[in-house]
C-alpha cells in the first residue's frame, strides 16, 4: 500500500498531458459507445452497455501511461451510460441510486490496470538495462583483451626500429613495418566496431531500416575483405532470384565482415571461405563458412555473448570477443538470431536470419 501511494505521488508530479493518449482514449471511447448503441438497438440492456464501457476503461488503462487517461475513461463511461442508455434517453438524470458505484467500480478497474499494466512495463525496462548492461560490461572486457595485444605489438616493433634502425636488415624491417600496419588497421576496425555499439546501446534508437538488395550488401562486404586480404580465397553464393531485405545495410555490412574477418583470423586454414545468403521461410539467411578447426563446444554457449577467457592458448593475439559480441547485438537488434555451428566435415558456420518484411513500429 504504501509503494502504491509513493508511486501515484511521483506520477502524479511528473505527469503532463500529453495529445496522444488523448486521442487514444477518446477514439476508443466514441468506438465503445458506437458498440453499445448497436447493443442496446438489437439487446435493450443495460448491462451489455455497462460490460462494453467497462471493456473499454480497460482498453485505455493498458494503452495510456499513468492514471489520469483511465479516469477520464471512467468519468466518460458513467456519463455515456447515463445519457445516452438510461431513461429519460438524451439526458442526464444522476438521481438513480447506483451511479456512484458504478463510477468507484470502473474507477477502480483503471487504476488496477494501470498499476499492473505499469508494473509490467517497469519490469521490462529493468530487463532491458540489466541487458545493455551486460552488453557493456562483456564489451569492456573483451576491448580489454582485444587491444592489449595489438598495442604492446605497435609499441615494441616501433620502439625496435627506432633503436636499432641502422642494424636491422631490410627483410626484418619490412616484416616490423607490415606488423605495424596490419594491427594499426584491427585497430582501425575495433573503433569503427565501437562506434557501431553506440548506434545500438540505446536499445535499437540508431538502427534505421531500409529494404536494401541482399545481395549488393554480400557483394560489398567481400570486397572490403579481398581489399585488405589479397591472398584469401573467398566464394560467394548468392540466391537464384535476388530479394530485398528491411536493414541498416552499414551495420549489416559490418556484420559480415566481421565473421570473414573472424574465419580468416582463427579458423587457422588457408582453404577458401564460403560466404552465402538465401531465402528461407520468409527470412534472409547469410551465411560465413570456413574450413578450419572449428569452435571448441564448450565455447559455443558465451562466444557472441563477449565473454573472453584470457588465458586461453591461441587467442593471445586478436580476440572474436567484440566482434562476434557487436553482430550478435546489431542482428538482435533488426529482429534476428544468430546461430554457430561446426560442419560435419569441419569447419565453423556462422548464420544469422533477418526478417524479410518490415516490423511495424509500437507506440512508444
Amino acid at each position: 500500500m504504501k509503494w502504491f501511494a509513493t508511486n501515484t505521488i511521483k506520477k502524479i508530479k511528473t505527469f503532463r498531458l500529453e495529445w496522444r493518449p488523448m486521442v487514444d482514449t477518446l477514439l476508443i471511447m466514441m468506438a465503445a459507445t458506437a458498440l453499445s448503441f448497436v447493443l442496446h438497438e438489437f439487446f435493450i440492456q443495460n448491462n451489455n452497455v455497462s460490460m462494453i464501457y467497462a471493456l473499454a476503461v480497460v482498453v485505455v488503462s493498458c494503452v495510456t501511461p499513468g492514471y489520469f487517461y483511465g479516469f477520464i475513461a471512467s468519468l466518460i463511461s458513467v456519463i455515456g451510460v447515463n445519457y445516452f442508455f438510461t431513461l429519460p434517453y438524451w439526458a442526464f438524470n444522476f438521481s438513480m441510486t447506483g451511479y456512484p458505484i458504478t463510477f468507484f467500480i470502473m474507477l477502480i478497474t483503471s487504476v488496477i490496470t494501470s498499476t499492473l499494466v505499469t508494473g509490467y512495463r517497469e519490469r521490462e525496462r529493468v530487463e532491458m538495462e540489466a541487458e545493455k548492461e551486460k552488453l557493456r560490461s562483456n564489451l569492456l572486457r573483451a576491448i580489454s583483451h582485444d587491444l592489449r595485444t595489438p598495442l604492446t605489438s605497435i609499441s615494441g616493433s616501433s620502439s625496435l626500429l627506432i633503436s636499432d634502425w641502422k642494424v636491422i636488415d631490410e627483410q626484418t624491417r619490412m616484416a616490423l613495418l607490415k606488423d605495424i600496419r596490419d594491427n594499426s588497421d584491427w585497430l582501425v576496425r575495433m573503433v569503427e566496431n565501437l562506434l557501431s555499439v553506440t548506434r545500438i546501446s540505446d536499445g535499437g534508437g540508431g538502427i534505421q531500416k531500409v529494404p536494401d538488395m541482399a545481395e549488393d550488401i554480400v557483394a560489398h562486404a567481400v570486397s572490403q575483405v579481398r581489399r585488405r586480404f589479397p591472398e584469401q580465397k573467398l566464394n560467394v553464393i548468392a540466391s537464384a532470384e535476388p530479394f530485398e531485405v528491411p536493414m541498416d545495410s552499414t551495420l549489416i555490412e559490418q556484420v559480415i565482415i566481421n565473421l570473414i574477418e573472424n574465419a580468416i583470423y582463427h579458423s587457422g586454414s588457408n582453404e577458401p571461405i564460403t560466404v552465402q545468403v538465401a531465402e528461407k521461410d520468409g527470412k534472409a539467411v547469410f551465411t560465413v563458412r570456413d574450413h578450419g578447426k572449428g569452435v571448441d563446444v564448450g565455447r559455443m554457449m558465451w562466444i557472441m555473448d563477449g565473454y573472453v577467457e584470457t588465458d586461453r592458448p591461441g587467442d593471445k593475439g586478436r580476440g572474436m570477443g567484440i566482434g562476434l559480441s557487436l553482430c550478435s547485438s546489431i542482428v538482435k537488434a533488426h529482429g534476428g538470431t544468430m546461430t554457430v555451428e561446426n560442419a560435419l566435415d569441419g569447419g565453423a558456420v556462422f548464420s544469422f536470419a533477418l526478417p524479410m518484411e518490415q516490423e511495424k513500429e509500437i507506440n512508444e
